[in-house]
């Protein structure tokens, strides 16, 4: 219980100066009016085995009030995203000394953080190692028979929470064309994660049994104003000639038409690299449930050599 308290503080003393300057932000910054001048979206592509890949928007602003002419970036969700236009103006909270601390006013600390939470939430695997780490501790504490039986209920939970089949998606009704703005091969996965927050510099990466391709692709679905960005992931090479500039066919849903699908591709690297990770994930739980064992026996001398 103490390690997990020692990590509980550690990571509420990161997390502190970020949260006080935005609840600082919240009851002190200034407001004022800007005018949209761009809206930028930037997929990055997250190298897991099975696919991945995240979307950050922002939109670019031209604040009057601010006098050195910055130009202020800030996030907005998928919905208000979508909803505003360039040249709208829309109302911001920012630092007066440092204007590039910035927020749509409608966004609190508690926006922030439940947006954080979300994100380092996002990743199985460290959902899983986290899981662990506390099962582990607390089995410890108890009996070897309970740290046993905890390493054989995490590696259940790791095969149906890590390696669960990928159902195929649905295509949509809709057919269109759309133009490829971005083509990114993906042939190896890092070790551990290549979860976004991860650093890929100091991971090992092993080459997946099927290559794939995040494809982005641009166009304006039936009567909308505004073309929207779509993300599909396909086998390597199963679409030829893809490459940025390229037109394509898509099929979308009205209602959902960022879930675009490219026609005639393949995606059979979802089932076919599924246990790309199997090997480490059962020398994790091997190695976790040796650790909780000698934890235990070493409780135990201590308790005894007091006695």
């Amino acid at each position: 219980m103490r390690l997990i308290a020692r990590v509980l503080m550690f990571a509420a003393l990161v997390a502190a100066p970020f949260v006080g300057a935005s609840l600082w932000l919240d009851a002190h910054g200034e407001t004022a009016v800007g005018t949209v001048t761009r809206k930028d979206e930037t997929v990055g592509i997250e190298h897991q085995p099975t696919g991945g890949w995240y979307l950050r928007r922002s939109l670019v602003l031209q604040v009057p009030d601010l006098r050195s002419g910055f130009r202020p970036s800030v996030w907005a969700d998928s919905a208000e995203f979508d909803s505003i236009r360039l040249g709208d103006r829309v109302t911001v909270r920012y630092v007066s000394c440092c204007p590039i601390f910035a927020r749509l006013a409608s966004h609190s600390t508690r926006d922030a953080v439940w947006e954080a939470a979300r994100e380092l939430g996002s990743d199985p695997l460290l959902d899983w190692c986290a899981i662990g780490v506390v099962a582990f501790v607390l089995a410890a504490r108890l009996a070897s028979f309970v740290v046993l039986a905890t390493g054989a209920a995490w590696l259940g939970v790791a095969l149906a929470f890590l390696f669960p089949a990928r159902p195929p998606r649905a295509a949509g009704d809709m057919e269109t064309t759309a133009r490829v703005t971005g083509v990114s091969l993906v042939e190896d996965s890092p070790r551990p994660s290549g979860h976004r927050y991860s650093n890929s510099i100091n991971t090992h990466p092993e080459r997946l049994n099927v290559p794939y391709e995040v494809v982005q692709l641009r166009f304006a679905p039936a009567a909308s104003p505004d073309s929207v960005l779509a993300v599909d992931e396909v086998d390597a090479a199963s679409v030829p000639s893809l490459a940025p500039g390229a037109v394509v066919r898509v099929r979308y849903l009205p209602a959902a038409p960022r879930q675009a699908m490219l026609i005639d591709a393949t995606r059979t690297f979802r089932q076919r690299n599924r246990f790309h990770f199997l090997f480490l994930v059962l020398g994790w739980a091997g190695v976790g449930t040796a650790a909780g064992l000698a934890w235990r026996l070493r409780g135990r001398r201590r308790a005894g050599s007091a006695a």
